[in-house]
């Protein structure tokens, strides 16, 4: 895990682009705390390197990397989690090894089978090669998104780094506000959606996509596609059940290799509760396996007391961090920074206080259950895409009975929501979007509502297969943006079982109502992997998705003063977008949505 930048440009270039990577290294020190390097050809290319160890730590995993032959140079961020057994596939081919990295294992896979060795990769990865012989550049990131690759390209140059923050040091870049990403982060609560990010002239090489630069230009292919695995499995239910047991507890197996202490993040949910048993009964965990955990005293978001019941189980240490308002009130703008972009809730500063508690610990590898909703349809809102895609089915009955089972079962509002949500007509859903933001300026929204991905296309599901493929294409990547920016702010890899490719393909070919079934979310997920847990957790009806008390803190003094303060520096920067004497934002979402624009725009565009 570490942070990669670089500059590439067919024309040739100066010390001072050398001088550059350098800053964008340091900036980025926090990434890799454990070695350093630069490598520059002066005829086109500059590549830097941050690396935190965690497979072989020795120096053999010095990058830039060089291929044997001296023609290819690598910067690599991320982990080939079946680095092993694609060696000894290369071996069989007539390769040889000089260390035990996979950092070499991904340089000779691409020597090997170009393009299509993107495929043969079971991690998370975002890396960049350099041709010196054709005299070019080669960019990808993994099929989900978990570690970030960004560039900009100013007068035919290509700058690229690992964050957002490391590409603002480019002296020639001048930062202009990307109104759309604006538009999605306030209406609809999203931002990473895409390649887009909040200042224009920066993008993101897209999840699941690589791309060359050369003489002919930069060019862009998507080479992972969810959406051709959905409806993919006709097997019988005893066998998918049995499958999916077997991906999932291999993928936690292969995310175990690591030569740096590990541990977990633990809530009191389904997703890392699963984890935790998997890992005490197939892996040697010792007792006192360190887990972290944010806990709130008190207060109903609470789930500590569901940590506790899992804690009888398994013989876990729980080591907890207790943010509260005055914390966040004073970390808000060193948390603004480590995120690149503003968040899009309070709850991922409690995960980076929970990142920051790990790191004193000593821990350098976190598992962590982000994905299980995406994966086994956790959220409320799935009910509603699953409502919609029985009654565009005509599943009259079946339909009839989910809904009954849901009023019974007392799910949220937010199912009966999404569903009414698509059902209506557009006039009437745009009317009604802008009714629930009321300080923001009504031309703006037409503006913007038209060009909108998540309007326009993550609302589009014919069902809930089809929601789960948007929210892979559209949703996920923003919470493991945070994930990874919260993590690496302390060095620590955060690594996500629940992504494993083949866990995500198989279960999207898996029919709908094994997903949701009698007003049960995560039916499939309990019905298989539940045994890894406990009834208080497994039993559970309320869906809290690493809840903070954020509206709480937002009424506060300090946080109502601070409001007031950015929402009129807001309104006078942007008149444009934010209406002038009207209340203040009341949800305590988006108070914090304005708090944090504010102070992001007064860091990344003084």
């Amino acid at each position: 895990m570490c942070g990669i930048a670089g500059i590439f440009c067919q024309k040739g270039l100066t010390e001072s682009d050398i001088d550059v990577v350098r800053r964008m290294n340091i900036i980025q020190k926090h990434r890799g705390p454990d070695d350093e390097g630069v490598y520059a050809d002066a005829s086109c290319c500059v590549l830097g390197h941050r690396r935190l160890a965690v497979i072989d730590l020795s120096k053999d995993g010095h990058q830039p990397f060089i291929s044997d032959d001296g023609r290819f140079r690598l910067v690599y961020n991320g982990e080939i989690y079946n680095y092993i057994e694609l060696r000894n596939e290369l071996k069989g081919l007539g390769w040889q090894f000089k260390t035990k990295t996979d950092t070499e294992v991904l340089l000779k896979a691409y020597q090997q089978y170009g393009t299509a060795c993107l495929s043969k990769f079971n991690g998370m990865f975002a890396f960049v090669i350099y041709d010196s012989e054709r005299r070019d550049l080669f960019l990808a990131r993994d099929r989900m998104g978990i570690k970030p690759l960004y560039y900009a390209i100013l007068d035919s140059v290509l700058y690229f780094a690992s964050e957002i923050k490391a590409i603002c040091a480019v002296p020639m870049l001048r930062p202009s506000i990307n109104y759309q990403s604006l538009f999605d982060f306030l209406v609809f609560n999203r931002t990473d959606i895409w390649d887009e990010t909040f200042i224009s002239e920066i993008r993101r090489i897209p999840k699941g996509c690589y791309a060359t630069f050369d003489i002919n230009g930069f060019r862009t292919t998507q080479w992972w596609k969810p959406e051709d695995y959905i409806n993919t499995n006709d097997c019988p239910d005893k066998d998918v059940l049995m499958k999916i047991h077997e991906l999932l507890i291999s993928s936690v197996q292969l995310r175990m290799r690591s030569d740096v202490p590990t541990g977990s993040c633990l809530s009191g949910g389904t997703d890392s509760s699963i984890l935790i048993g998997i890992l005490f009964d197939h892996n040697e965990i010792n007792k006192g396996y360190p887990t972290f955990t944010a806990s709130f005293p008190g207060h109903s978001l609470d789930e500590t007391r569901y940590i506790d019941w899992l804690n009888r189980k398994y013989p876990f240490k729980n080591i907890r961090t207790f943010p509260d308002a005055d914390n966040a009130y004073n970390e808000l703008s060193n948390f603004v920074y480590t995120n690149d972009e503003p968040t899009t809730s309070p709850s991922f500063y409690s995960q980076y206080e929970v990142m920051k508690l790990a790191g004193e610990y000593g821990v350098t590898v976190l598992s962590d259950g982000q994905g299980g909703d995406e994966n086994f349809a956790g959220y409320q809102y799935f009910h509603g895409f699953n409502l919609y895609g029985l009654l565009r089915k005509k599943k009259l009955l079946q339909f009839s009975s989910e809904l009954l089972k849901n009023i019974l079962r007392k799910q949220d509002n937010s199912a009966y929501q999404t569903l009414v949500f698509q059902i209506l007509p557009d006039s009437v859903k745009k009317k009604i979007l802008l009714k629930t933001i009321p300080y923001l300026h009504p031309d703006f929204f037409y503006e913007y509502i038209r060009h909108s991905r998540i309007y326009n296309e993550f609302f589009d599901a014919e069902g809930l297969n089809h929601s789960l493929v948007r929210h892979f294409q559209y949703k996920l990547e923003h919470l493991l943006r945070m994930e990874d920016r919260n993590s690496m702010a302390f060095s620590i890899e955060a690594r996500v079982p629940y992504l494993d490719y083949r866990l995500v393909e198989y279960i999207l070919g898996v029919r709908e109502d094994l997903k949701i079934c009698n007003g049960e979310t995560k039916y499939l997920q309990k019905m298989s992997l539940g045994k890894y847990t406990v009834p208080e957790i497994l039993e559970r009806r309320d869906k809290i998705g690493f809840g903070t008390p954020g509206t709480e803190w937002m009424l506060t003094k300090n946080w109502q003063q601070l409001t007031a303060e950015n929402y009129a520096d807001l309104t006078e920067t942007f008149p444009e977008i934010f209406k002038k004497n009207v209340c203040l934002p009341k949800k305590g979402v988006d108070r914090w949505k304005v708090n944090q624009l504010c102070v992001w725009k007064n860091i990344f565009m003084p």
